[in-house]
């Protein structure tokens, strides 16, 4: 029912927010730094007895990724707010950057939290593994302009990185790591999908011959660092848990979630390298039971299962190697 009075939105404001950061002191203390008032402002302003203004309102829901139309009561049970930001990858501008380097800021605040938590449901090469390897991050750029920019898209040899770019998606691999527990499920034709796609650009003369040897090399070492980490269960990089799962159903897209003590994300793939993201509570526990669903129709490959974690990973190498 939608809220009739400003007070009555003031308090689904305030209810939102504590809900995104419990804790009071931290709360505080975040509306300090992304506000720039002091604290006996902000307190003020929890208690009720000074409004947030119009600017601070939309500064605290841009950041934590809260819905007006939830706050006004405009949105109904059936509809979950979602946002979705498509940076140029290729060819970024200053609000690109911004852009991602506002995700590798919140990477870095998740991943220094205690007790964080990742699972990635996926029928695409994992954003957070790929960037290992130099060429896949080139490729993962490749591919996305082609379908992003169809009408100018370039040909993987013309394809040139922004430093600024390439840095980003090494800080990405790098930060992932650090989240104490990860789950990975992959599809069980994970490289069949890769592989096609390969195969359609040089068909096109969009790749050559020694492009797609150099990007074949870099998959089946991809697949190395992915076997490695499913035998030991931990990434060699921080020692941080992950498992490993293999789906026995076709996965259509790609789904993860994160969380910690006092946040919860969930991100749905869109555009290949980018992902439409939400902090709402009822999106981000249907993401989580999805991934969960499927969970139960997986075969867990990490540290147990010797002989179907080998056979998986031989039938994707005979894929990549078949290029």
């Amino acid at each position: 029912m939608p809220a009739n009075t400003n007070e009555e939105i003031y308090e689904m404001l305030l209810s939102r927010i504590r809900n995104r950061i419990p804790q009071n002191a931290k709360l505080v203390n975040t509306l300090v730094d992304i506000l720039f008032i002091e604290k006996e402002a902000v307190y003020r302003r929890l208690r009720g007895e000074v409004p947030f203004t119009f600017d601070e309102i939309i500064t605290i829901t841009k950041y934590m990724s809260i819905s007006l139309d939830t706050v006004i009561g405009v949105e109904s049970q059936k509809s979950r707010p979602l946002q979705l930001k498509l940076p140029d990858f290729l060819h970024p501008n200053a609000n690109d950057l911004t852009m991602m380097e506002s995700y590798i800021s919140n990477l870095e605040k998740i991943t220094a939290r205690d007790n964080t938590e990742m699972a990635l449901l996926t029928n695409v090469m994992p954003r957070d593994i790929f960037p290992r390897f130099d060429l896949l991050i080139k490729y993962a750029i490749f591919k996305w302009q082609y379908h992003y920019n169809s009408n100018y898209a370039l040909p993987f040899r013309e394809v040139v990185l922004p430093d600024t770019v390439f840095n980003i998606f090494k800080e990405v691999y790098a930060y992932s790591k650090k989240i104490k527990k990860s789950s990975y499920v992959f599809d069980n034709q994970l490289c069949r999908y890769i592989a096609d796609d390969i195969n359609y650009f040089r068909s096109i003369r969009m790749m050559d011959e020694e492009e797609v040897v150099k990007v074949k090399e870099n998959l089946l070492g991809m697949l190395d660092y992915l076997e490695q980490i499913a035998t030991y269960g931990v990434f060699e990089e921080t020692g941080n848990k992950v498992n490993i799962y293999v789906a026995d159903v076709d996965i259509t897209s790609s789904y993860s979630y994160m969380s910690g003590e006092d946040f919860k994300v969930c991100m749905i793939k869109a555009f290949f390298l980018t992902s439409a993201t939400s902090m709402d509570e009822v999106i981000y526990e249907k993401t989580r039971n999805w991934i969960t669903a499927t969970l139960r129709l997986s075969t867990l490959i990490t540290v147990a299962n010797e002989k179907q974690r080998v056979l998986y990973f031989e039938r994707q190498r005979e894929i990549v190697r078949s290029l």
